[in-house]
Formats: structure tokens, sequence, C-alpha cells
């Protein structure tokens, strides 16, 4: 059986203006009802089709995963115009990828399933103590949202413009949207049973559940519905501290760091408010006034989506009550049933420090955070589903004998560079670019490292998900926090209060992290202790509270990455590389050897990678950084 899933959704109205949502309109532009756009506390039905992705299974294996915006070259999916749209290249590729037509796939899984009640419940919900004239922006909203936008029958329309053929009706599966997490947390964690969390801005009408997970499926424990969200109020302090309403809630995340959370502990405490049965409310959020609100009660953030005092409590208030509830859940689950495997899915699973703190707890034995926890990989989850479904039981991978942190094994299910691809992107720069083929591609790239030099490093098929892993990465030696700056402000063209992640050699990850034992850790989805006693050796991947977010790399999940790490070791005596996505700020990572020749003539790289090339800006001498 062939299975295509898919996330996103695309406006019918493709000639339309720009997306009120992504529209840079002012400060308090997400918060306040303005030329007929929602604010975001009330969960416009029109914002959902971001980070659009699609994965292919194959007989129950998975053949190909990816997100639009690797070949669109446009963050999270949405076009030119701030619009989301259906993933038309990433099926291609899926397709491609196999050897097949559209004709071949026996069924095609969508990642969300709304009908005429769910929307109306919705509405009901988020919508009940509004003014008579807001709440008529919002029916309005929503009811153009599910008759161009999100309901089956549309989504079903457009991709048979995009197959250019039928797709019958009981050939479309419409997936619920936290089930589509769900599954693709737990049908590709390895584990036999799990307890699954499932928590973003929101689905249909949830915002958060909490599923009990065995060879017998899914199950529901409980839910969290709108208008409480945490993801939703995450992203809505992300914007009040000056970066985008849309995307930037890591930066949030790294900023928390430099704060203090106890300033602000009441008003997170409003905000994010503890209930009966591992139950939260976000209830103060709900509100017209928001902006005013939150200006009274956390005050001015005096340097926009930049480093101050002000705006790092309020970053550290707001990453506290995320764990603070998430972990109320947790232990109000734990007391319910004996499993003590966690799967964590949805874009608020992307909250290294939160999962670091999961860990920390002690309320779980293992963790597996699904590494494209975003609606990207929902994608894949709808697909998972759906097989299931259809009679097919297995998952990607069969359950390991202990419950391990191995699950998919790896996120390498993107396009591969070919050497024909990569000739052809050199070729085009002669007069800019040298190179030579080398079969020590790994020695070449640790010496240049060794000697302070940053390295783009391209190498098979593009990992799936928001994470860098080895394959489209840029690197440096983790000893400099001068080369740390360098890269921040010349390469990566990013806020300095961000921290880079380190990559460690399986066989050493214990040395310089507090990682628990059996934890595999390959995805740089978890925030750990860095050993007090070598901080000091590895300055530039320890962020300011101790911690990093490291990536364990094993032999066998990528071997001439893992060469590359042990060829860094005999010349440094250290087992650990900086790494970092292969793009600039603004830009998706890149997927093709265009792309990388493209990134890397761009930016001050000292070297590139690309498969078994090894290039150099023309004139520049060997081993200069």
């Amino acid at each position: 059986m062939i299975v295509l899933g898919i996330s996103g959704f695309e406006d019918l109205d493709r000639g339309a203006g720009t997306h009120p949502y992504t529209a840079d309109r002012g400060p308090d532009a997400p918060f306040v009802f303005r030329d007929g756009s929602v604010p975001l506390q009330y969960f416009p039905l029109g914002l959902i089709g971001h980070d659009a992705a699609a994965a292919l299974l194959v007989d129950g294996r998975l053949v190909a995963c990816a997100a639009e915006e690797r070949f669109t070259r446009h963050k999270h999916g949405f076009n030119l115009a701030g619009r989301t749209t259906l993933p038309r290249r990433a099926i291609r590729y899926c397709l491609g990828e196999a050897g097949i037509s559209w004709s071949d796939v026996d069924l095609v899984a969508h990642y969300c399933r709304f009908t005429p009640e769910s929307v109306a419940r919705r509405l009901e919900a988020t919508g009940a103590n509004l003014p008579h004239a807001e709440r008529g922006v919002l029916e309005r909203e929503h009811s153009r949202a599910f008759s161009r936008r999100v309901s089956p029958e549309v989504v079903r329309g457009q991709l048979e413009v995009i197959a250019g053929r039928q797709i019958p009706a009981d050939r479309f599966v419409p997936v619920p949207h936290h089930l589509s997490h769900a599954a693709g947390a737990f049908y590709s964690s390895g584990f036999a049973e799990a307890v699954c969390l499932t928590l973003d801005g929101y689905g249909e009408e949830e915002s958060a559940r909490w599923w009990l997970a065995d060879e017998g499926g899914l199950s529901v424990r409980s839910s969290i519905g709108l208008p409480t969200s945490l993801g939703a109020l995450y992203q809505l302090v992300t914007a009040y501290l000056g970066f985008r309403a849309f995307g930037d809630e890591y930066k949030t995340m790294g900023l928390a760091a430099y704060g203090d959370p106890a300033r602000h502990r009441d008003t997170f405490l409003a905000l994010a408010a503890p209930g009966p049965g591992g139950s939260h409310s976000t209830a103060a959020a709900w509100r017209p006034d928001l902006y005013g609100w939150l200006t009274k009660r956390l005050g001015p953030v005096p340097v926009p989506g930049g480093l101050c005092r002000e705006g790092a409590d309020i970053a550290a208030g707001l990453q506290e009550a995320l764990e603070r509830t998430v972990l109320h859940g947790l232990a109000h689950a734990g007391s319910e049933v004996s499993i003590d495997r966690l799967c964590v899915s949805g874009g608020v699973g992307l909250n290294a420090r939160m999962n670091g703190a999961i860990l920390a707890s002690g309320l779980v034995r293992r963790l597996f955070v699904q590494p494209a926890a975003g609606d990207d990989g929902a994608a894949l989850g709808a697909a998972l589903w759906a097989q299931r479904t259809a009679g097919q039981d297995e998952g990607v991978v069969p359950a390991d004998r202990d419950g391990a942190e191995t699950g998919i094994g790896h996120t390498f299910w993107g396009p591969n560079g070919t050497d024909a691809e990569i000739a052809g992107a050199l070729s085009s720069h002669t007069d800019s670019l040298e190179w030579v083929r080398s079969r020590d591609i790994e020695a070449r790239a640790a010496e240049t490292l060794a000697a302070g030099g940053i390295v783009g490093w391209f190498q098979g098929r593009m990992e799936m998900g928001p994470r860098a892993l080895g394959a489209r990465s840029i690197l440096a030696s983790p000893a400099s926090i001068a080369l740390r700056d360098r890269l921040n402000e010349i390469v990566k063209g990013r806020e300095p209060f961000r921290p880079f992640a380190p990559s460690v050699l399986a066989e050493s990850a214990d040395r310089f992290f507090d990682i628990p034992d059996g934890t595999a850790a390959p995805y740089m989805v978890v925030t750990y202790r860095v050993r007090p006693g070598v901080q000091s050796r590895i300055p530039g991947v320890v962020h300011v509270d101790g911690t990093a977010r490291a990536q364990v790399v094993w032999p066998d999940g990528n071997p001439r990455y893992h060469g590359l790490l042990r060829e860094f070791e005999r010349k440094t005596g250290l087992p650990i590389l900086l790494n970092t996505s292969f793009n600039r700020a603004g830009e998706p990572i890149v997927c093709s050897p265009r792309d990388a020749v493209a990134c890397f003539l761009a930016c001050g790289l000292d070297a590139l990678a690309i498969g078994d090339y090894w290039v150099r800006h023309r004139g520049r001498p060997e081993g200069a950084a």
C-alpha cells in the first residue's frame, strides 16, 4: 500500500493581498481587531496552514518526507504574499523519490478534519463573550476560511487539480489534527506503549491532548479545548516582546535564560493557571484589550526583539509558566497510568527547554520528541494513521526491545544532492570558486575547523524537521566564544543572545552532558545540563544557563558526520562541533546543491564540503579563517 500524507492549506483566492496575520502592521497588530482581521487570541481559522509538507509511506515504510519551504525558499511554506500553500513541490519530490506517480497512490491523508459542526463549536467557544460587531468579524472569518480553505471537500478538490486526476472520496482521509500529531510521534517512536502529549496553538477545537498509546491504538485521556492554548499564549507574548507574531518563538526560549522568572510570576500564573485533574487555563489572555492589559502588567519592552533585562524577565516568566503547566499535566497523567514513556509532538514540542524540564523532573524514564514536531511532521502522522486504519498496523520501525529513544532512527528523508547536481552548481561559479574532489573530505574539513574556520557541510539526504543534524549544517569549533560571535554576526546574521547547539560523538556524550542513561538523543530537541568541569572547554555551545541542546551522533545514523567528529577529536581532543543550520537569517535550510553554493557565496563561510567536493573561495589561501 502507498500512502501520501500532506499538511498545509491554500486559499482559493490566490490573488488576494498580503495575509493579515503575517503583515508587519505595528506592535499591537496581533492583538486587535483591524481591517477585518481577527486577533491571535481569538484563534483565526484563516491562519492555519503553515509548514506544509508531504510524506510518503510504501508498504508501511517511510520513503520520503520534506517541507514545502525547502523547495520554494520561503519559510514556513508562505508564498510571496505571506499566504500558506499546499505542498506541490514536496509532493512531487516524494513521488519522484519512490519512482511513482499519483496513479500509484492508494490513500491521500490530510492532517486536519474540519466539519461544519466543529467550526460552529470553535466559533461558540472563542467568540462567546465578544461584542456584537467583533463577533460578526469572527463569524465572517470562520465562514470564509471554512468555505475557501479548510473544508475537506475544498482540500480534496485542490489536490485533484495538483494531481491532474480525481481522488475518490474513499481514498481521501482527513485525520483530526491532534491525532495526526499523536500518530506521528508514537508510530515513529519505537515504543510499544506510551503516554502521548500533543501541544500546539490549536487544531480543530483543541490546543492540547493527552493520549494512551499501545498496540491497540491511540485513545484520548483528556483534552484542553479552545480558548485555552499554551501555544497561542507563547506566540502572543513572543509578539509582545517585539519578535515576529509567528515563527520566532524559539527566540523567546533563548532569551528566557537571561531573565528572572520570579519578577512576573504572578502575571503568568494568571495567564497559565493550573487546574484540577492536570488541566490548565489561559482564559486570562482571551480578551480584546490584551495588549493594553499586558502593557499594564508587564510594562514596556525598551529593546523590542532584542536583549534587555525587561524583555528577558518576561520571557523567563513565560517559559517557567509553560514548563510548570506541562509538568502539572504530566504528574496527573503519571498518577493514573503506570507507563513511564512519553511521546511529545505539536509545535510546542519544539521547545527544547520544556523537553529538558520533562526529563529532569523524573516523571518519565524515556522521552521521544517527534523531530518534526510541528505541522510539517503532521504530514507523516496523517499518513501513519491512514495506513493503520487501512489495516496495516506496522509503524515506521518495530518497537525497540527496551523502548529506548531510537524511533525512526534518523531524519534524513529529504532530497539528496547527486554528483552531477553538485558539479553543475559549482560550474556556474568558476570565477569565484575553486574546488577539488577529495576522498578524505572529513579530514580536510576537520583540519579547517581545528584552525578556526567555519565550514558549510552538505552531505546526503536532507533532514526533515527544523533541525540541521549533519546533512545541511554550518560547523565550527565549540572552543571559541569569538568564533561563536563571528558566526552569529557575519554568517548567520542573527541575535547575539541566541545559543548554538553542539553535536557530540555518542561514545563521549556522557563526559560532557548530563543525559539520562539509555537516551539516544539524536534529534537536538532537548536541552541537557553541561557538566560543570567541561564548560570552559566548549564555551561556544554552552548557553548562559549552563545547558546545551545537544545532538548525540551515532556511527550508524550518519557515518560521514560521525567520521568528521572523530577526525576533529583527533586534531583537538574535543569530540564536539558547533552545529547550526545551513542557511542565512530569514531563509529555510538549504535543500539542493545550488542552494548550498548560493548560500556559501553570500555569507562568510571559509569552506564548503559538498559531497566529495572541497570548495574554497578563489584566491583565498588554504587554512585561512
